[in-house]
């Protein structure tokens, strides 16, 4: 069955179309009468304006996209939520695309949303170069990138500092009396090479030497669990993981577990994000809280005022990370 239109409602009302949609807009040209004939015959037919014919009229369509790695990673179900908080309250409605860490999906999910309409976008960026950050600032559509950053573009953003992150984690393990200490890292992005950055400087400030074999990064098409039994099948003997986020810490864990490793006692994990789950993991996760909900709403209160203020000044909002302490180190 075909979806109702408004020429249908203005035929079924015996007005124009352009009174029709007046009508239906509360514009003050149009008498209560008339309005209230259209709105019923609306009702009547089951009538749902199109966004995207609205924007057109108006000049904003009321959608912001969104797009992250994937929804099933809870730290990007968390920063949509705060997005959501407060893009709703404004009313809009957000499209959300998953990149899957790949830069031509990310590229594509970037297209798709511009060819909707979009009147904003929030970014997680997949990889540390420019080239889908310099196309949206081309297109002239305002735009936020939110968890992640790129390097050498100057581009409104809220992030964790990633490389704080990266200090803490292994101060945190030194403390410990930890010298052996494996990093399974992310790959290809922005934010694993500053969270190496802050770790290599931190044992740097300890006299500890950086070995590149100690570091392990995940690639998209890895498993966490496989990359660490490389490690340790080929000779590795650290006594501390520092895991590039909790995700990875809990594919450790189980790891671990299934090797028969106690944790801490023989191997302490520390991951990054301060997910739910982490507390109810044996042991429960010692972690960096990264403040993911915050990042949403900050996003999303940035993009509103980019928005309506597309010449205001550069936002670039980096928060703490805090450690968050628990028994598995």
């Amino acid at each position: 069955m075909a979806h109702s239109t408004l020429r249908d409602v203005a035929e079924a009302c015996g007005v124009s179309v352009s009174t029709a949609s007046r009508a239906l807009n509360n514009r003050a040209d149009v008498s209560p009468k008339t309005r209230i004939r259209v709105l019923e015959a609306a009702q009547r037919l089951g009538y749902v304006p199109s966004s995207l014919a609205k924007g057109l009229w108006s000049g904003e369509t009321k959608t912001v996209g969104v797009v992250v790695t994937t929804i099933l990673n809870p730290f990007y179900a968390n920063v949509v939520t705060g997005i959501e908080e407060v893009l709703s309250d404004k009313g809009y409605t957000i499209l959300l695309n998953s990149s899957h860490e790949d830069p031509e999906l990310e590229l594509r999910a970037v297209r798709l949303l511009l060819e909707q309409r979009v009147d904003g976008l929030i970014l997680a960026p997949v990889e540390s170069e420019p080239e889908v950050v310099e196309f949206l600032g081309k297109n002239g559509v305002p735009f936020v990138l939110v968890g992640r950053n790129v390097r050498n573009v100057e581009a409104d953003h809220v992030v964790c500092d990633d490389r704080m992150i990266g200090e803490l984690a292994a101060e945190h393990l030194i403390s410990k009396g930890h010298r052996k200490i494996l990093f399974i890292n992310s790959s290809e992005n922005y934010s694993s090479e500053l969270r190496l950055q802050g770790f290599c400087s931190a044992l740097e400030k300890h006299g500890l030497s950086f070995d590149k074999d100690w570091v392990r990064p995940v690639y998209p098409n890895q498993d966490t669990k496989q990359v660490l039994s490389d490690a340790l099948d080929e000779g590795l003997d650290p006594t501390a993981v520092f895991c590039f986020c909790d995700g990875m810490a809990i594919e450790v864990i189980r790891e671990l577990n299934r090797r028969g490793i106690k944790i801490p006692d023989e191997m302490a994990v520390i991951g990054v994000d301060n997910l739910d789950v982490t507390e109810l993991l044996n042991p429960p996760l010692t972690t960096l809280d990264v403040q993911h909900n915050t990042m949403g709403i900050r996003s999303a209160e940035i993009l509103l005022e980019k928005m309506t203020k597309p010449e205001g000044r550069l936002e670039q909002v980096v928060l703490t990370p805090r450690l968050i302490e628990r028994s598995s180190t």
